[in-house]
């Protein structure tokens, strides 16, 4: 069945229900020591969901000067749109809690989803990453 894991392939971070709630369905996931990545295919479609955590020196490198800072989410969490590959749109946010820096992103080759949909799915997955590092 996809989404199910086994019990050693855990993501320390979020589970991989939450995760396939976030991406709209089924997924599979490939695991780091460092990283969980998440992904959903439909028909052409694919959504990745990718949580990194560990001690960046500056996390928020990964934002331009025109990332929107956020409160409540562990210590300077900045969100902004991610230029990956080609075709695709992302949002993310990066964080830090404690000594623990963490990047949230979340991506989509389906143009017809608004960014803004991403961006608030990406927060609300970036505040939960957070909770677990406090």
């Amino acid at each position: 069945m996809a989404g199910m894991a086994t019990g050693e392939e855990r993501c320390p971070w979020l589970n991989v229900a939450t995760a396939s709630g976030f991406l709209g369905g089924a997924l599979h996931m490939t695991l780091t020591s460092a990283s969980c990545e998440f992904v959903r295919q439909d028909g052409g479609h694919e959504m990745t969901l990718r949580i990194e955590v560990g001690s960046m020196s500056a996390p928020h490198a990964q934002c331009g000067s025109g990332a929107e800072p956020l409160k409540a989410i562990g210590n300077e969490a900045l969100a902004c749109t991610y230029e990956g590959k080609a075709g695709w749109i992302a949002e993310q946010v990066t964080g830090r809690v404690r000594d623990q820096a963490f990047l949230v992103r979340i991506s989509s080759n389906d143009r017809s989803t608004a960014p803004k949909t991403i961006r608030e799915k990406v927060r609300k997955v970036a505040e939960q990453v957070a909770g677990i590092l406090f």
